[in-house]
């Protein structure tokens, strides 16, 4: 593989890892939200939860296929 398209995946990594951070801090701070939420905000904070573990899950394994493509490239 050519270290253009070992960088090129490495940046993509580096990229969806701080999608995840930003989504994980997005996460956390909906949380701590809906303490102070009236009922109907607490249950859409609820719900869009759990379509961002979903996106962070779906994220992670993104990274985990796009540094298999890089590993296989070093083979």
């Amino acid at each position: 593989m050519s270290n253009s398209k070992k960088k090129d995946n490495s940046s993509k990594v580096d990229r969806i890892r701080e999608i995840v951070r930003n989504t994980e801090g997005n996460l956390t701070e909906a949380e701590i939200g809906k303490e102070f939420a009236d009922p109907i905000l607490r249950e859409m904070l609820s719900e869009k939860n759990e379509r961002r573990k979903e996106t962070i899950e779906e994220l992670k394994e993104e990274i985990k296929e796009e540094i298999g493509k890089s590993k296989k490239g070093k083979a």
